[in-house]
C-alpha cells in the first residue's frame, strides 16, 4: 500500500478564479503562471465551491482512458499525476463535500482496435464516469468523442492534437496545440539568428506534420527559408538517406525541426552527427515525452518545446518533490505528470463552479472557469478549447533538460 501525506500547497492552492459562468470577468490569458499557496489561503480550494459553500449529492466520477501503447510517453506519467492529485484532493476533503473516485481504463491495444476501444469508454460511462480523461493521439481521441458525443467534458491530458479541441462537443486540451508550439518553435529560430532550415514530417499520425507545416508558416513568414522537407515513418530504424540529403545541401541549415521522438529521434541524431552535419535541432513535446537527453552526447544542445519546467512561478518543483516523497519514486516526465495533475485540478474546479455533476452543466462550467494547476493559470474563457498558455523552450545541457525561455508565440500559424 502507499503512504499517504497531507494535501500540498500546491493542490489546497486549487481556486476559482473565475467561478460565476457566463459572468462579465476580464479575459485572462492563463499565459502567467502563478505560485501556489499554503493550505488554507485561498478563498476556494479543491474541496468545495465558490466560497465552499457547494455540497454535491453524488461524488465526482473522472474515467480516465489512457493509451499505454504509443500514447504511453503521456499518459504513464499524466495517469500518475492524475492519481496522486485526486488522493490529495480527496484528503483534504474532497470535492463539494464527497471523495473524488477515478477510475484507469487502458483503451488501447497492439495492434490497435479504436471498436475495442470504445467499449472501453463506454464502459467507463457505464461506470457513472462525470468527466473523462483523454489519451494524447486523434487515433484513439476521435474515436473516443464519437462515444462520449457532448454527454460529459473530455479533458485530454497529454494531447497537442488540433482535431480533438472541441468544446461543441464537450472536448478541451489541457494544454497547448501543436500550431502554438510549433509556432513558438519557429519563432524562437528566428530569435537566435537562424535563416535557413530543414523539416521533416511523416503522415503517420497528424502530430507529425501538423506541427512541420506549422513551423514553416511561421519561419518563412519571418523571412526564412525552409530549404526542404524530408519524409520518414513511425518505426523506421536508418535515417540515413535523410542525413546523406542534409549533408549535401549547400549552404548547410541553420536549423532541424521535426516533431519526432525515440527511438527514431535517437537515431537520427547519432547518424547527423556521424555524418558531420552540427546544424542546431529543434524539435517538439515529443522530445520531452520520451526523454531525448537519455541518449548521451548526441542530444547535447538540441532544442525542445515543453509544456511546463520547475520555477518560482509555478507549482511544479513542490509537486515533483511531494511525489517522490509519497510515492517512493518519481513521476516520469516531468510535464506530463504535472499535465496529470492539472486535468484533475480542472475537473475538480469546474464540479465547484457548477456544483454539480451534469455533463452539461460540468462543460458549461470548464469553459467559464480559470483555475490555479501546478503548471499556472489554465483557463478557458473566451478562448475556446485550448487555453493559452506559454511554451517552455527546453535545451539539452550536461544530460539533463535546462530551460531557455518561456513565452506565448507573436505569431500562432492559421491564425
Amino acid at each position: 500500500m502507499r503512504r499517504r501525506t497531507p494535501v500540498v500547497a500546491a493542490f489546497a492552492a486549487l481556486s476559482l478564479v473565475i467561478a460565476a459562468c457566463g459572468g462579465d470577468e476580464e479575459e485572462t490569458d492563463g499565459t502567467e503562471a502563478s505560485e501556489a499557496t499554503d493550505a488554507g489561503s485561498s478563498d476556494t480550494t479543491a474541496g468545495g465551491g465558490a466560497s465552499g459553500d457547494c455540497t454535491l449529492d453524488e461524488p465526482l466520477k473522472i474515467g480516465y482512458a489512457a493509451d499505454f501503447d504509443l500514447g504511453g510517453i503521456g499518459d504513464v506519467p499524466g495517469s500518475k499525476g492524475a492519481e496522486y492529485t485526486v488522493e490529495q484532493i480527496n484528503a483534504a476533503g474532497g470535492v463539494g463535500g464527497k471523495p473524488i473516485e477515478l477510475e484507469i481504463k487502458q483503451i488501447s491495444q497492439t495492434p490497435p482496435d479504436p471498436a475495442a476501444a470504445q467499449r472501453a469508454v463506454q464502459e467507463l460511462l457505464d461506470g457513472g464516469a462525470d468527466i473523462v480523461l483523454g489519451p494524447p493521439f486523434s487515433d484513439y481521441g476521435l474515436p473516443l468523442l464519437e462515444v462520449t458525443n457532448g454527454s460529459v467534458p473530455v479533458l485530454f491530458v497529454t494531447s497537442t492534437e488540433i482535431t480533438l479541441s472541441d468544446p461543441g462537443r464537450g472536448a478541451f486540451l489541457v494544454s497547448f496545440d501543436d500550431r502554438v508550439q510549433a509556432s513558438a518553435a519557429a519563432e524562437f529560430a528566428s530569435k537566435q539568428g537562424f535563416t535557413n532550415a530543414v523539416t521533416l514530417s511523416s503522415s503517420d499520425i497528424p502530430y507529425l506534420n501538423i506541427t512541420t507545416a506549422a513551423f514553416t508558416e511561421v519561419f518563412t513568414g519571418a523571412g526564412g527559408t525552409v530549404a526542404a522537407d524530408l519524409s520518414f515513418n513511425l518505426g523506421d530504424t536508418d535515417f540515413s538517406a535523410q542525413v546523406n540529403e542534409i549533408a549535401a545541401l549547400d549552404p548547410q541549415p541553420d536549423a532541424i525541426y521535426s516533431a519526432f521522438f525515440l527511438p527514431e529521434a535517437g537515431i537520427f541524431l547519432k547518424q547527423l552527427r556521424e555524418a558531420g552535419v552540427t546544424s542546431a535541432v529543434i524539435s517538439a513535446d515529443g522530445f520531452d515525452a520520451s526523454e531525448v537527453w537519455t541518449v548521451g552526447a548526441d542530444a547535447e544542445g538540441v532544442f525542445f518545446t515543453s509544456h511546463t519546467f520547475p520555477g518560482p512561478n509555478n507549482g511544479v518543483e513542490q509537486f515533483l518533490a511531494d511525489y517522490e516523497a509519497a510515492e517512493g519514486e518519481p513521476v516520469g516526465t516531468v510535464a506530463f505528470g504535472a499535465l496529470g495533475a492539472d486535468a484533475v485540478n480542472i475537473a475538480a474546479a469546474a464540479a465547484s463552479a457548477a456544483c454539480s455533476t451534469d455533463g452539461a452543466a460540468l462543460i458549461e462550467a470548464i469553459q467559464n472557469v480559470s483555475v490555479e494547476t501546478v503548471t499556472g493559470t489554465t483557463s478557458y474563457v473566451g478562448v475556446g478549447g485550448t487555453p493559452k498558455r506559454d511554451v517552455s523552450i527546453l535545451t539539452v545541457t550536461d544530460g539533463a533538460p535546462a530551460l531557455v525561455e518561456a513565452f506565448y508565440p507573436s505569431v500562432v500559424a492559421g491564425g
